[in-house]
C-alpha cells in the first residue's frame, strides 16, 4: 500500500463500500482529486484507526446510519478534521447532522459529493498549506533548542545546493513519487510527464503546479524531514538557480528599481500567529519558498 504524504487522509465508512459497481466508480473519481483514501466496513475497525492515528488530519465519509453512531463518539478528537454524510435520506440525516459542526455537508447525489470534496479539499489544503516559520531568537534560554535547529536545517540545504547532482537523483525522485502515489491514476500520469519532459529551466513551473511534487517538497520542508528533502536535492537546487538567475535578470534590466512590492495570501493557523506576535523583534524565517504575485488581489 502506498504511504500518505499528505496531510489528510479521507475514510469512506459504509456496509456496502466495496460491494458495489456505484461505490466502486466513486472511489475511483475520488482518487483522481484525492491523494489518499482508505474504505471500511465496520464501524468499530473504522474508529479503532481513527483513534490510533495521531498525526494526520482525518476526512471521513460515512453512510447516514452509521455516522449516526460513530461521529458523536469521535467528533471532538483532534485528528477528525471534517465529514460528510452521503445518505439516501437528506432531510432525516441533516436533523442530527446539524448537531456537529465538523460535519460539512449531507448530500445524497454522486455528484454533488464529488464536487463538494474538490472544493473543500482546494480550501482546506490552502489553509494547512502555510509557510512554516522559525524563529531566530536572541533570548539566551531558546538559543540551544530552536536556534540550533534553524542552524542545522540551513547548513543542511546549504549542502544540498553545493552538492553535485547526478542523473540518477531525479530517478530516486520519481520512485519515491510514485511509490507514494500508487493509488492515485491522476498524479502517476503528472510524475510520468514530470520524468519525461524535466529540465532544470522548467524548475519553478513545476513547482508551482499544483502537483504531488510541490506537495510533497512542500510539506517536507515545513517539517524539515531530512530524509525526504534528499530526494528533492537536484530539485530544490534547480529551483534556487532558477530563482537566482531571474533576480539578476531583474537587476540588469530594472537599474531604477531595485524592490518590488509582492503579495501572498496565506492562511495561518492560531499558534503560529501567536509565534509571530510574541517575536517581536526577533529574526523570522521561512521554512520553503514562497509562491507570490504583484497582482494584490
Amino acid at each position: 500500500m502506498a504511504s500518505n504524504v499528505e496531510p489528510f487522509t479521507y475514510l469512506w465508512l459504509d456496509v456496502d463500500v466495496n460491494a458495489t459497481e456505484y461505490n466502486l466508480d466513486i472511489q475511483k473519481e475520488l482518487r483522481q482529486i484525492i491523494d489518499h483514501l482508505r474504505t471500511f466496513t465496520d464501524s468499530d475497525q473504522c474508529e479503532q484507526y481513527i483513534r490510533k492515528v495521531k498525526h494526520e488530519k482525518l476526512v471521513l465519509i460515512v453512510s447516514g446510519t452509521l455516522g449516526r453512531k460513530l461521529v458523536p463518539r469521535i467528533h471532538d478528537l483532534p485528528q477528525f478534521s471534517a465529514c460528510y454524510v452521503f445518505c439516501k435520506n437528506e432531510a432525516a440525516n441533516e436533523q442530527w447532522a446539524n448537531q456537529y459542526n465538523k460535519i460539512n455537508a449531507v448530500v445524497v447525489q454522486r455528484d454533488q459529493l464529488i464536487k463538494q470534496i474538490s472544493n473543500d479539499r482546494i480550501t482546506r489544503t490552502k489553509a494547512d498549506d502555510g509557510a512554516s516559520v522559525s524563529v531566530i531568537s536572541s533570548k539566551s534560554q531558546n538559543l540551544q533548542a530552536r536556534n540550533a535547529i534553524f542552524m542545522w536545517f540551513q547548513l543542511f540545504i546549504e549542502v544540498l545546493l553545493r552538492m553535485h547532482h547526478k542523473s540518477s537523483d531525479r530517478k530516486e525522485l520519481i520512485e519515491l513519487c510514485r511509490k507514494s502515489y500508487a493509488n492515485n491514476p491522476r498524479q502517476i500520469e503528472i510524475i510520468k510527464e514530470f520524468e519525461q519532459t524535466y529540465n532544470a529551466e522548467k524548475a519553478i513551473w513545476w513547482y508551482t503546479r499544483d502537483s504531488c511534487l510541490y506537495r510533497m517538497m512542500n510539506k517536507a520542508l515545513c517539517a524539515q524531514d531530512f530524509d525526504k528533502l534528499f530526494a528533492f536535492r537536484f530539485f530544490i537546487t534547480d529551483i534556487a538557480k532558477q530563482i537566482k538567475s531571474e533576480y539578476e535578470k531583474f537587476i540588469r534590466t530594472n537599474v531604477n528599481q531595485k524592490t518590488i512590492r509582492v503579495y501572498r495570501g496565506q492562511l495561518i493557523n492560531v499558534d503560529e500567529l501567536e509565534l509571530m506576535k510574541n517575536s517581536i523583534g526577533e529574526f523570522l524565517s521561512m521554512n520553503s519558498f514562497l509562491s507570490t504575485s504583484r497582482d494584490r488581489y
